[in-house]
């Protein structure tokens, strides 16, 4: 029960309402006052309005749906001109096609855009008319979409609400998912689909925050600083700290895996604490989305305690000269646990209202740095007229497909052949893996949707059941049509299976010839996208390897500068963390993709998994260090700290190297010897000096002197592994390439 009351509360079954209560309004209004080619004219209009109706800027969100709507007409029109004359109607519909797929170089909202506009193209074929009544129509589907417009306008700050809050519950949730993953990583034999579990969940967060940024920092920039929008932007902040946290997990399982059993179960017992922590967030999550009281727990606090108490329990049955290691691995565990814990303790209070001095927000000239901009400018279009372009490439891809539907819809007499047209513009996407998807997805939501509407039909011929019908489908194929394109295209049919049985009487004909041209049209796109200048990931994998590895040198770079200045994290340090992120996701997502491609195309799967796996602990490693720094007293920065990160930047730009050449041959590797030789050095004289301590029967450590050898110990492992990961990086990326 509680899932449906959240399902009718979601973003998008209230998107899917307003577009069905504003065609049905429309018609309704025009059936009475008009008639009813005006209100099937101003449906038209709803339905071509909406496809650009996403969250974000209003002005944007505006001049979407108004340029939509243009170039939707613009589209219908010539359509309806051309028709009576082949001669005049192949080449306008060959340039009609490509230019409305073309502006898709413009981002998600452009796409959306040309997607209004290519729908216009294929249903201009439904209902071909003459003379002024192009015209008059034309001015109907105007007046549809602006009708639309106003109504979502009303709606705007609920919507907006409504989808920010979703998105922050979708963040937490899937922040607590791998905050999980890591405590599963403590007893799991199977770690290799645990990290695949993490990347795949990290892939969804940064496609999360990044709606988030632009969505969060774009509204206080137009609006100042409500409270409800200062809360959503400092829970955002914090969620952000948290899974930087947990991507630097500041553990070796491998050691775990050999050390002692004594060891393993203080670890196992921190990693307890760490599932709490990943628990309460996902119940503040769930609480706030109800909006329920949070009431206050204890159990953190509790087993943190816990897990402090069993610390000093086995470093007191332990011989500590010989296991100061593994105390120290320890306490870094303990220290990162707490340190989340105090994140959601914060989230907590930004709910309850009680913002702390603790919790920062952005200034205003630094939330701009985070907004990705898209630039609208006439080179962007110039610049991807080349078959190098996978937006170009699907253009003259689409534009082919199309020809081919309308001709063999033509040959054959097929009724209704402008679904093959229809159905070819929305499955067809740039990629080979997601046409193939949504291939699949659109046969089976058909042949579903045909099924139930043939039980319906049989059962009754009542006309308020199938308008009804109509209403229920059409509201539920918008609301699926971006998470279960399945579940979107049973309702698809069935809205227009039951729209055609109100005007004709023969429903099962329009079954039979909708499966029909569905067949054609998937099979259309599935083949020239296979055969047609295919956008193979194997011809895009090196730049987002490259971009990965440029992104991480800049955010180890930052790590640097945080380490040198013992300033509050920088906006700059920020961004570079951001941008590393995003590359290993969109990495991950392009190595996953290519896994789904032919075997033929999958080259070097293995080495190229190799990269991905290490660049990710990279990230992981320097996200590791930079937090480190965060939450610690650290001492001045050495030379020989500068020597390594040089070192590791070195071997970071000879991978970006050898990806523009592969014969390029680096320069020997630098001689840390002497920097691994003092670091060790400094570690074993403050080692001494303790061990001295407790023979002189001083067992309890000053706070200052065991966090100094934590900081020695813990900085020097992680240059070497960072040192080491660049090493087997550049190795592995020679390899591939």
């Amino acid at each position: 029960m509680q899932k449906a009351i959240q399902f009718l509360k979601s973003y998008n079954f209230t998107k899917g309402l307003l577009i069905s209560i504003s065609a049905f309004s429309a018609i309704a209004i025009c059936y009475f006052y008009l008639n009813m080619t005006v209100g099937a004219g101003a449906a038209f209009g709803v339905l071509l309005a909406s496809t650009s109706d996403i969250p974000g800027n209003k002005k944007h969100h505006i001049y979407g749906i108004f340029i939509s709507l243009f170039l939707a007409i613009i589209s219908y029109i010539t359509i309806h001109l051309a028709i009576p004359n082949i001669y005049f109607l192949i080449p306008a519909l060959a340039i009609l096609v490509f230019v409305n797929s073309y502006i898709s170089v413009y981002g998600f909202r452009a796409s959306l855009i040309a997607f209004s506009g290519l729908l216009a193209v294929a249903l201009s074929f439904a209902h071909p008319l003459s003379g002024m009544e192009i015209l008059y129509n034309a001015f109907y589907i105007l007046g549809g979409g602006l009708w639309y417009l106003l109504i979502s306008l009303s709606f705007e700050t609920v919507r907006t609400k409504q989808y920010s809050d979703e998105l922050l519950t979708d963040c937490m949730e899937l922040t607590a998912a791998y905050l999980n993953t890591r405590v599963a990583l403590f007893s799991t034999s199977d770690r290799e689909n645990v990290l695949n579990q993490q990347l795949q969940l990290q892939n969804e967060l940064n496609e999360k925050h990044e709606a988030l940024r632009n969505l969060l920092l774009a509204q206080r920039q137009r609006s100042g600083s409500t409270k409800l929008k200062r809360q959503q932007l400092l829970i955002f902040i914090e969620l952000i700290d948290i899974l930087e946290f947990a991507v630097a997990n500041p553990f070796n399982y491998k050691k775990y895996d050999s050390s002692s059993p004594e060891f393993q179960k203080v670890a196992l017992q921190i990693g307890e604490t760490m599932e709490a922590v990943a628990d309460r967030l996902l119940e503040i999550s769930e609480l706030r989305f109800k909006n329920k009281t949070i009431n206050s727990d204890r159990t953190i606090e509790k087993l943190l305690k816990k897990s402090e108490k069993a610390i000093e329990s086995f470093k007191s049955n332990v011989d500590i000269k010989k296991n100061r290691d593994a105390i120290l691995i320890l306490r870094n565990l303990f220290d990162y646990t707490e340190r989340q814990s105090q994140k959601v303790i914060a989230i907590e209070n930004i709910i309850k209202n009680n913002f702390t001095p603790k919790v920062s927000i952005l200034k205003k000239a630094d939330r701009l740095q985070f907004i990705t901009n898209q630039s609208y400018s006439f080179k962007v279009l110039v610049e991807n007229l080349t078959l190098k372009s996978p937006i170009f490439k699907h253009s003259l891809r689409l534009v082919v497909t199309v020809l081919l539907g309308y001709a063999i819809g033509s040959i054959f007499s097929l009724q209704n052949a402008y679904w093959i047209i229809l159905t070819i513009v929305v499955i067809m996407r740039p990629g080979y893996v997601l046409t193939k998807e949504r291939s699949r997805q659109r046969i089976l939501g058909t042949l579903i949707g045909g099924a139930v509407a043939v039980g319906i039909v049989l059962l009754t011929n009542n006309i308020a059941i199938y308008i009804a019908i109509t209403f229920i489908a059409m509201t539920l194929s918008f609301t699926f049509i971006q998470q279960n394109y399945k579940a979107s295209a049973v309702f698809i049919t069935l809205t227009i299976i039951f729209v055609y049985a109100m005007l004709y009487p023969d429903a099962f004909s329009i079954i039979q010839y909708r499966i029909i041209d569905t067949l054609v049209g998937a099979g259309l796109a599935s083949m020239t996208n296979l055969l047609l200048w295919p956008a193979w990931e194997s011809e895009n994998i090196k730049s987002l390897i490259a971009e990965a590895v440029k992104t991480n040198k800049n955010y180890l770079e930052q790590v640097k500068n945080l380490y040198h200045k013992k300033e509050k994290t920088q906006t700059s340090y920020k961004i570079s963390r951001k941008h590393a992120f995003i590359a290993i996701g969109n990495l991950h997502a392009g190595f996953q993709r290519m896994t789904q491609e032919p075997k033929r195309k999958q080259q070097k799967l293995d080495r190229l998994y190799q990269i991905v796996v290490t660049q990710n602990t990279l990230l992981s490693a320097t996200a590791s260090l930079g937090t480190y720094i965060q939450i610690h007293h650290t001492t001045e920065a050495s030379k020989y700290f500068d020597d390594y990160i040089n070192a590791i930047e070195q071997e970071l730009f000879n991978c970006l190297e050898i990806l523009e050449d592969n014969s390029f041959q680096p320069k020997k590797a630098t001689d840390l010897e002497v920097s691994k030789k003092y670091l060790k050095q400094i570690f074993e004289e403050l080692s001494a000096e303790r061990d001295r301590e407790i023979d002189a029967g001083k067992l309890e450590i000053s706070m200052e002197q065991r966090e100094y050898l934590k900081e020695i110990r813990i900085i020097s492992e992680q240059l070497e592994w960072l040192y080491k990961l660049s090493l087997n990086l550049f190795t592995a990326i020679k390899g591939y390439v």
